[in-house]
């Protein structure tokens, strides 16, 4: 029983140290979404950040194809429930885009940020960043590994937090 009580401590310990490092990270994001309106989708759809994430959290994961950790990411974020977009950064031309999602099975919208405009807007180094945009706001983000739950559980704090 002592045992179990200690790895519920640590998990806990740990979760309160993820969030305080997601809200650490999340200061430094631009406050709006609007830098991320006007957008299309490789398959030609506008994308309106603002608007989908009216009613619920939209997860916005900014990734690349050469990323290694991006390639343990994407098919978590694949599975992910509810409304995702993405952003492909410095991964070639929309048809190099469309080939790797085509190849990987990936079924998540991208945008593609052939020339870093948008993750430089956004002020992302590091990929994979993963980030909670809720009623037109960036309100979250993480960076590197991130699990399902993880994601999922990020998502939740933001829609029943606000």
């Amino acid at each position: 029983m002592s045992r179990l009580k200690r790895l519920l401590g640590y998990g806990l310990m740990l979760l309160l140290v993820m969030t305080a490092v997601d809200l650490w990270r999340s200061r430094s994001l631009p406050a709006s979404a609007d830098a991320l309106d006007g957008l299309v989708t490789l398959h030609g759809k506008p994308v309106s950040l603002a608007t989908q994430s009216q009613h619920e959290p939209v997860l916005l994961y900014v990734w690349a194809s050469w990323c290694g950790v991006c390639r343990l990411v994407s098919p978590m974020v694949d599975l992910v429930p509810g409304r995702v977009m993405s952003i492909a950064i410095a991964s070639g031309s929309r048809e190099k885009v469309q080939a790797y999602m085509n190849d990987k099975g990936y079924d998540f919208p991208v945008i593609n940020d052939e020339n870093n405009r948008l993750a430089r807007a956004l002020g992302i180094g590091v990929t994979p960043t993963l980030m909670i945009v809720h009623k037109g706001e960036l309100k979250l983000a993480t960076t590197g590994f991130t699990t399902l739950p993880g994601m999922m559980l990020r998502r939740w704090l933001v829609q029943f937090g606000d």
